[in-house]
């Protein structure tokens, strides 16, 4: 079963979108694993200035949706806040607009992480995220440095502007009761 959430943000004339493909395998399912949830903090400054790659603008309000985006993509929990910060326009691009967000993610069980000691313990599994930049390898590239490191992850190859894979830790989640045959 594959999932894509296409989101588009367009600053400065420009289009930048992300897309994020899940995919769960369709041959057996993944062996899960013992995880609990951590709380996370993030303060993320985005700068548009990066040798080698096009330049992407952003409004506080496109970075915003963007990282709630790839934050949601990532694992974080339904508890995610995301709000912008470093606003100095009312509208249109920023110069290195911000969010800070709290959530939580997953770690596996016997990480030394603080806060899981007060977390139950919940099934998880590996799960491959897949991210296509469009025009947005700058974000990426600062997403891959400066947000993966709070997400448990493995497998991680980024080669922009292809995109990046990597596979995060997510909750199993219950199977779907069946519709009963009439």
């Amino acid at each position: 079963m594959r999932t894509r959430l296409c989101m588009l943000v367009t600053a400065f004339g420009l289009a930048a979108s992300v897309t994020a493909a899940v995919a769960e395998s369709t041959d057996a399912p993944a062996a899960s694993t013992s995880a609990h949830w951590v709380t996370r903090k993030l303060h993320f400054m985005y700068s548009p200035i990066a040798p080698g790659f096009v330049t992407t603008h952003y409004s506080c309000d496109g970075l915003q949706d963007q990282m709630t985006s790839i934050l949601r993509q990532l694992g974080a929990s339904a508890d995610l806040s995301v709000r912008s910060v470093g606003c100095t326009r009312a509208s249109g691009p920023e110069p290195f607009p911000g969010v800070d967000a709290q959530f939580s993610v997953l770690e596996p069980a016997g990480d030394a992480h603080q806060g899981s000691a007060n977390s139950p313990a919940v099934a998880a599994r590996w799960e491959k995220v897949t991210f296509k930049p469009d025009t947005s390898c700058q974000l990426l590239d600062q997403v891959k440095r400066n947000v993966l490191p709070l997400f448990a992850t493995r497998n991680v190859r980024a080669d922009c502007p292809v995109g990046f894979t990597l596979e995060v830790l997510r909750p199993v989640k219950p199977p779907q009761p069946q519709p009963a045959p009439h």
